[in-house]
């Protein structure tokens, strides 16, 4: 039996946001010390326009969760605090059960949360280096231009930390839910269904 797991909307978010941070976090490190031949002008303007397209896909996002009220299922919010208890205990492998959380765990959730707050304040700090006529005072609460730089690199250093942890979390829990961000559909036996070791002979 086949379950819509994850509706194309969702999918196609998920994967312009892997692409779009594969590139940013890639580019933008190079971009902060560059060394070799590679095109810095071309480099700088791709990494400003995939950052747009960042920006635009969570914007995307906040739309669809706001409309379909699915908003709880990716964002960690107070009703998750209870069973926090439950998930470290079941991904640090002192229970063997797994909890039924719905379509994202705890952690997952608190993942994302961070990373949809990382990608706002990171589109704040690129304002004063897209508006460069207001760079003064667009910058001066974020600490200055230098300070803007120092956000993004610790954005950087969040993603690189988080992003193992997130495909941990998915393969601690159900493997078969990352094969679904593909298909969308993840496959499961019914529930009457007994294994074949469990079955006995009619006859």
């Amino acid at each position: 039996m086949k379950l819509l797991l994850h509706p194309l909307a969702i999918r196609i978010f998920h994967w312009i946001l892997v692409l779009s941070v594969t590139y940013l976090v890639i580019t933008g490190l190079y971009l902060h010390d560059p060394k070799g031949n590679l095109p810095f002008g071309l480099l700088r303007k791709t990494h400003t326009l995939v950052g747009m397209m960042l920006i635009i896909n969570l914007l995307g996002q906040i739309y669809y969760y706001s409309i379909t009220g699915k908003y709880t299922e990716v964002l960690f919010t107070r009703r998750d605090i209870p069973n926090l208890r439950s998930f470290f205990r079941y991904t640090l492998f002192i229970t063997a059960n797994h909890p039924n959380y719905g379509r994202y765990n705890p952690g997952q959730k608190g993942l994302f949360t961070i990373w949809v707050l990382a990608i706002m304040l990171s589109g704040l700090a690129a304002l004063p280096h897209l508006l460069p006529e207001y760079a003064s005072w667009l910058s001066r609460p974020l600490g200055g231009l230098m300070g803007t730089r120092v956000i993004f690199y610790a954005i950087t250093m969040l993603f690189l930390a988080t992003i193992p942890l997130h495909v941990y979390l998915v393969f601690t829990e159900d493997p078969a839910k990352l094969q679904a961000m593909f298909s969308g559909y993840l496959r499961q036996e019914p529930k009457d269904k007994a294994p074949a070791s469990e079955r006995t002979d009619s006859r």
